[in-house]
């Protein structure tokens, strides 16, 4: 088995040589910090709009969450919808969700081809739970206009071949990337529209300087009558509103040698509705990219290769004894509402981060909502008020999630147990 903690993504993604730092002062209409997803959507949408935008990236373009994930589009938030509902109201939750589903389109529309690596999403239930994930989809349906597909347990598992499994839903609509080609095409994209990037510039300070914004770096300074702060789980002592509301919360990926294998027989996207659970796909050559796992560490264990092969065996063992050629460790940013935070503080100074856990079509509904904020005023950001951030504790924080991790763990076995001691 090989332990390397280099990501698939790496491996098969062509990073251009590295933009040099920033060793000048520059003047710009807006300064964005961070090269991630939202930092990129937003640079390249406000360069279409023809304002001059400086893009400062601590270390390079994708390398943290934004280049390391899942790879799954799909419309929604990481906070579920009928959560979504008793926080705001059904009518306020519909319109979240269209700006969410926003962000899947821009996502679909602007991805290559090529780096397009399958269609659908499928989530199965771990316990046969008498109808309730139909009942869900319904719900979804009805309240959403969401289309999705309802699989019986047989039409399940002759899709995923595990008796872990029992009814499932298809969310044809979404499907799933290479991220972090996903993010170089992006700023690709981005320069070709004027945006100027800067890699390895990590920001020290950002404040107001009478009518502007002076964002400063180790060598060099921006002054934008607009800064944007897109950094996630890294770098959030820079803008503290927003920064001391992102809780870093880690996930681990593996990803298999070519297999020829009977047991995923969908080029969908696949995660269980268990409370901490797994989320896996086909890629390139029949490799499985399996992910799972949530912890409040920010190293990766030791044997994380071994451990992540022990939970797809688990799942699926006819799958033998397959090595394991990449796994590593993302650090994702969360709020302690699971809601993306999207705004403006006091200062006047837009921030948009804690995409954890459905980060690819809610980063790409950020850009555009804040990159349409600042060019024609649109207000639509002022839908997440209600989500505004808090305080997230800390240390404090961080060990609360992790408790409520095994808590979940806890109660997941708990059911499985008795659902496997029953047949």
């Amino acid at each position: 088995m090989i332990e390397s903690f280099e990501t698939w993504y790496e491996a098969t993604a062509t990073r251009s040589t590295a933009a040099l730092p920033l060793s000048q002062k520059l003047k710009a209409d807006v300064c964005i910090v961070g090269g991630g997803l939202a930092g990129l959507t937003t640079c390249l949408e406000l360069a279409r709009a023809g304002l001059s935008v400086v893009l400062l990236e601590k270390s390079l373009l994708g390398s943290g969450a934004s280049g390391r994930n899942g790879g799954f589009v799909s419309n929604g938030f990481a906070l579920g919808m009928e959560d979504v509902e008793r926080h705001v109201g059904l009518d306020a939750a519909r319109a979240l969700y269209d700006l969410s589903r926003k962000g899947t389109d821009y996502v679909r529309r602007e991805v290559a081809p090529t780096d397009k690596m399958g269609d659908g999403w499928i989530v199965a239930s771990r316990h046969d739970d008498h109808g309730g994930l139909k009942a869900h989809g319904q719900a979804m349906q009805q309240h959403y206009a969401e289309e999705l597909q309802h699989f019986s347990t047989d039409e399940t598992r002759q899709r995923l071949a595990s008796p872990r499994y029992f009814e499932s839903l298809l969310y044809p609509k979404a499907f799933h990337i290479h991220p972090l080609r996903y993010c170089l095409a992006l700023a690709a994209k981005a320069r070709l529209a004027d945006a100027i990037i800067f890699e390895n510039s990590p920001v020290i300070s950002s404040q107001k300087s009478g009518s502007e914004f002076l964002i400063k770096t180790a060598h060099g300074e921006v002054r934008a009558r607009h800064v944007v702060h897109c950094v996630s789980s890294t770098g959030r002592a820079v803008h503290k509103p927003s920064g001391r509301a992102v809780l870093p919360v880690a996930t681990y990926i593996a990803v298999t040698e070519p297999l020829e294998q009977n047991s995923i027989n969908t080029h969908s996207a696949i995660a269980d509705t268990r409370r901490a659970g797994d989320y896996y796909r086909l890629i390139d050559q029949g490799r499985i990219l399996w992910g799972g796992r949530i912890t409040t560490r920010v190293s990766p264990p030791s044997r994380l290769a071994w451990r992540m092969k022990q939970d797809m065996l688990a799942t699926y063992p006819a799958l033998g004894d397959p090595k394991i050629e990449h796994s590593w460790a993302g650090l994702m940013g969360y709020a302690l509402h699971k809601m993306p935070l999207i705004g403006r503080d006091a200062e006047g100074q837009w921030f948009a981060t804690a995409f954890g856990g459905h980060g690819l079509n809610t980063t790409a509904m950020a850009g555009l909502i804040l990159a349409s904020a600042i060019v024609d005023g649109d207000d639509s950001y002022r839908r997440f008020v209600p989500f505004a951030p808090q305080w997230a504790f800390g240390q404090l924080g961080r060990l609360g999630v992790q408790g409520s991790y095994w808590l979940m763990q806890i109660k997941d076995k708990r059911d499985e147990s008795r659902l496997f001691s029953s047949t």
